[in-house]
């Protein structure tokens, strides 16, 4: 057999080797169980968890699989949990905002979903990605601010 050949049949049995992967990485705790859940978020030591790898919600099992991380942020009769883990139904929300929603008295929930790996960590899905135009934005002003200052001459 050539070289040449030789190479190839090496580099067909690494391409073979190689797996795409779909796995989604996302956060998974509870502040009710763990305070470094909450917010300020302390991911240091937080337990991460493959999503396609989660057992299904009995409720979901043939219908939906995990697709996203969400973040859960829950206010009930002044006491707050904030929890992260997998979540499986996208909107049109979803990368965007966060939702809030009220129940009855006293009872308030915040629900946020992204589909990056370990998003859920965030304040917001969209938090690090609004920073970038704004901080894009000073630097400008203050580039051109430095270009066209007045100076004062004394006599």
């Amino acid at each position: 057999m050539s070289p040449f050949m030789e190479k190839m049949l090496l580099l067909l049995g690494v391409l073979c080797c190689i797996q795409v992967t779909t796995a989604l990485m996302c956060y998974d705790c509870n502040s009710e169980f763990d305070p470094r859940c909450g917010d300020p978020f302390e991911p240091y030591s937080i337990g991460e968890v493959n999503c396609s790898k989660q057992e299904p919600l009995e409720h979901l099992k043939d219908k939906y699989k995990p697709t996203l991380c969400r973040k859960t942020v829950q206010k009930i009769y002044g006491k707050t949990r904030i929890v992260r883990g997998c979540g499986y139904i996208p909107d049109e929300h979803t990368d965007t905002k966060c939702i809030r929603r009220s129940g009855t008295h006293d009872v308030a929930a915040i629900y946020c979903a992204c589909t990056k790996d370990l998003c859920n960590g965030a304040n917001s899905p969209v938090a690090k990605w609004m920073m970038l135009p704004l901080v894009f934005a000073a630097g400008l002003a203050l580039l051109l601010n430095s270009r066209h200052t007045i100076r004062f001459q004394s006599s």
